[in-house]
């Protein structure tokens, strides 16, 4: 990466190199415009940043991946970008629902999950069948918002009415499914309570089927060889490849303004940037609040942004072990833990003995991931920032001794329920251990409590008009997570893409028409 030789101008600078920074950066590149990408960590990725440690390579943060099957967005925003971009696996071991009183797995054949259930719970036959099917006709309808995810800010008036009708045809069919709790939409369809302990962990009714959903169109996916750094490695390449440069350790002080305009960028080493246009792939509230002049943002958007409802953050436990994963059983799926008889809401809430735990080996679909004969395990659960005093930090967040005991107490209780849970030994093949907390999150990213993926699509957040690219700042535009409700790797190159065609539409027509075409997937 550059360490020097940081240019006085250039056409586009982008802040932030994680996924949407690095893919609005390489289709700009790509499409002949000149970019500054800044980074103010030593390393690119974000929330894909993944690191090694003896030989043992972890993702940051990512699980699995969708929008990469054939007709998939994301795959073909990076197949434009260039056709040697890394590919995504399928697995045959999908997803393992893993509780004190049940054990079923689902996999690349939903039905098999189905004819299972159907053994068990004969009485609920009728159900469990319309269950399936629906999920089916969920996926297949998903599907086709792949060619409907272009922003209407970059279309013209007759293009967007065009627009709101084709999106209204869309949600018709699913609105009865996206805004209902996960109890009310199992109600519709089963009556044995054992048989809803299955989805125990979901709040909401999506988030219960769209899993099942997304296999069903070969489109839950797993990282690529290598891992999901391997997509950053790629992104890198590409830009470097071209007249645009990154630059690590580089961190943007201020936005310049000029005539209610961006004009660039100062840094905190003093150095100044100029260019046409900015886009901001980092935390919205750091931009609006200290980046931007006083008064360039309205009092009310940056109030809303302060009471949005955000995505919780993650405890997440890397653990290298001596041995082969499929020693102990474990290969590849995602095995969620749950523990039975709890409220809903406590799969959710932080408590090291309640919450969710997704325990699963990457290396065990992936060899390249750690030594010959050795394995990555990784244990993960939703948890929040303000647990145990700040994760017992100080007022400054800053982190001593307390805070790595206490952390280390939360990860020890995680690995006795996963051994207990799937009834293994963990513990005596230990090689390494890293945990990573809601504070870990927060300083690697910016984002308020460590949010992992930003503003959550709830009827607040949407009520106040959340989500935006266009900022009170000509030629300013938002390129990351919170240009969008919802979050993963699909939101983040959706958003990328907006904020270039946006740049494109101004900057290079005839670029601005492939982009375009691309992303309506004619």
């Amino acid at each position: 990466m550059q360490d020097d030789g940081l240019p006085s101008e250039c056409d586009v600078i982008v802040i932030g190199a994680g996924i949407a920074g690095l893919t609005a950066a390489a289709l700009l590149a790509r499409s002949g415009l000149k970019v500054v990408l800044l980074e103010k960590q030593s390393r690119p990725g974000g929330y894909f940043m993944g690191f090694k440690r003896k030989g043992f390579v972890f993702d940051s943060s990512i699980q699995w991946i969708n929008g990469f099957n054939d007709s998939g967005f994301a795959g073909r925003i990076f197949g434009y970008i260039g056709p040697d971009f890394p590919k995504c696996k399928i697995s045959d071991r999908i997803r393992r629902y893993k509780g004190e009183s049940f054990d079923y797995l689902l996999t690349g054949d939903p039905y098999m999950l189905r004819d299972r259930l159907i053994k068990d719970y004969p009485g609920e036959t009728d159900g469990i069948n319309r269950f399936f099917e629906d999920c089916k006709k969920i996926g297949v309808h998903f599907d086709k918002v792949n060619r409907c995810l272009r922003a209407k800010e970059t279309m013209p008036a007759a293009e967007r009415l065009t627009f709101g009708i084709k999106m209204l045809l869309w949600v018709i069919p699913v609105w009865k499914y996206l805004w209902i709790s996960a109890e009310k939409g199992l109600n519709k369809y089963f009556k044995n309570n054992e048989i809803k302990k299955l989805f125990c962990g979901e709040e909401k009714f999506m988030s219960v089927i769209m899993p099942i959903s997304w296999v069903f169109v070969k489109d839950f996916l797993f990282p690529p060889e290598g891992g999901a750094e391997s997509f950053i490695k790629w992104l890198c390449g590409i830009i470097q490849s071209s007249s645009s440069q990154i630059f690590l350790n580089h961190s943007v002080k201020e936005v310049l303004v000029k005539n209610k305009t961006a004009a660039g960028v100062s840094l905190s080493d003093g150095r100044v940037i100029h260019s046409k246009y900015v886009i901001a792939a980092c935390d919205v509230e750091t931009l609006y609040e200290k980046m931007l002049p006083e008064g360039a943002v309205p009092v009310k958007l940056i109030r809303r942004l302060r009471e949005a409802d955000l995505y919780c953050s993650s405890l997440t436990v890397f653990i290298g072990l001596d041995c082969d994963a499929s020693d102990l059983g474990l290969h590849g799926e995602l095995i969620y833990l749950t523990v039975d008889d709890i409220p809903r809401k406590d799969h959710t809430g932080g408590d090291p003995y309640k919450s969710s735990l997704v325990v699963h080996a990457p290396s065990a679909r992936d060899k390249s991931l750690a030594p010959d004969g050795k394995s990555t395990l990784i244990l993960h659960c939703s948890a929040c920032i303000d647990y145990g005093d700040f994760w017992k930090t100080d007022k400054n967040r800053e982190r001593g001794k307390a805070y790595r005991e206490f952390k280390q107490q939360y990860a020890d209780i995680l690995i006795e329920r996963a051994e207990k849970g799937l009834g293994i030994n963990i513990k005596k093949h230990i090689e390494v251990l890293e945990i990573a907390t809601p504070v870990t999150y927060w300083r690697y990213t910016g984002n308020r409590n460590g949010s992992t993926m930003g503003a959550s699509p709830t009827d607040k957040n949407i009520k106040n008009r959340l989500a935006h690219y266009k900022t009170p700042v000509k030629n300013l535009f938002l390129g990351g997570h919170w240009a969008e409700y919802g979050g993963g790797m699909p939101m983040a190159v959706k958003a990328a893409s907006n904020a270039s065609l946006m740049i494109l539409e101004k900057s290079n027509k005839e670029e601005f028409k492939k982009l375009r075409d691309v992303m309506d997937f004619k």
